[in-house]
């Protein structure tokens, strides 16, 4: 065979491992490590996205580079977030605070530990019925909507409930 020939077919093989992973349905079970949200083991449920359940989702399109140094991990597998806002709430950001329908957030920090510059989503509109914005009410560095803006419904992998974390009662 032709060495062009090898490297052409050679290059064709990813695509289809890549379409077989975009087309996986979403884990059942997964587990957390991040501090974000109790760390642990959750399950995914049948319930739609809505305020106050805990999503998985893909990192958005505007968090994808950032996410793909700084988290090379979450890039591969998925971000898991509490939601704070849904179809038709308000959500505003500035460089001031984070404001979600009248409740005051902390804004989004400009540089991670490391000295790396972050992503900054700077908007002011209602979410579409397609759209949820995530907050992490945990930890004041979560890297959660603040930076990449409101979550797609493509984005977003399934509800998950947790079954045994750092705050399962004994």
């Amino acid at each position: 065979m032709h060495r062009g020939l090898r490297i052409a077919l050679l290059g064709l093989i990813p695509a289809p491992i890549a379409a077989v992973q975009a087309l996986a349905p979403a884990p059942l079970v997964l587990v957390n490590t991040s501090p974000s949200e109790p760390t642990g083991i959750y399950v995914r449920s049948r319930l739609p996205p809505a305020v106050g359940r805990i999503i998985a989702f893909r990192p958005p399109p505007g968090a994808y580079p950032y996410v793909a140094e700084a988290m090379p991990e979450r890039a591969r597998t998925s971000i898991l977030k509490a939601v704070r806002a849904g179809a038709g709430d308000l959500v505003c950001a500035d460089e001031r605070r984070v404001l979600v329908n009248d409740q005051v957030w902390p804004a989004a920090a400009r540089i991670d530990r490391r000295g790396r510059s972050l992503p900054q989503w700077r908007d002011c509109r209602r979410l579409a019925a397609d759209e949820v914005f995530v907050l992490s009410t945990r930890i004041p560095n979560s890297f959660d909507s603040r930076y990449y803006g409101p979550v797609h419904r493509a984005e977003i992998l399934g509800v998950y409930m947790p079954i045994l974390t750092s705050e399962t009662p004994s």
